[in-house]
């Protein structure tokens, strides 16, 4: 008869405590790992602005106005309110409200851009970016999402 090696309690309790930390400490890591690489989708946030006053602009024109250090046109069209970004969408450049033609022009690369934003010529690869408008109680207003600050932004 072989003699059977019979475990102590400590000795399985020990054992038990060792192998349940192990399958703790893997479980734990690969929560992680996964939230890592999967981060919660957040919530975006939005931010009204004031732009204008509806009698301010007249019909075919546009102003000029700086928001967040970027420049922006808010162009009162027969249709309505349109609020371009003034970032050319070439480069880069800042591009500039030409009255007596109603367009948008980019001195850079000799881009163009009609009153409604749209490339009518020059290397500009996309129309100009575009703000949401909402009028609301003779007020114009853009809406734009709320960038997260942080370190690398």
């Amino acid at each position: 008869m072989t003699e059977e090696k019979v475990k102590s309690r400590r000795e399985f309790l020990r054992g038990l405590g060792i192998a349940s930390a192990v399958v703790i400490a893997i479980g734990v890591f690969f929560r992680n790992v996964l939230a890592y690489l999967y981060p919660p989708a957040k919530e975006k946030t939005y931010h009204k602005y004031l732009v204008a006053k509806v009698d301010e602009i007249p019909v075919g024109k546009a102003k000029e106005m700086t928001l967040s250090n970027q420049p922006i046109f808010v162009v009162h069209l027969e249709e309505g309110y349109k609020v371009f970004s003034g970032v050319c969408t070439h480069l880069g450049c800042i591009v500039r409200w030409e009255e007596q033609k109603g367009r948008f022009y980019c001195p850079c690369h000799q881009g163009i851009f009609d009153k409604t934003g749209v490339v009518t010529g020059g290397p500009p690869p996309r129309p100009l970016d575009e703000f949401e408008v909402k009028v609301d109680k003779k007020l114009v207003f853009i809406k734009t999402e709320d960038k997260m600050e942080g370190p690398w932004t």
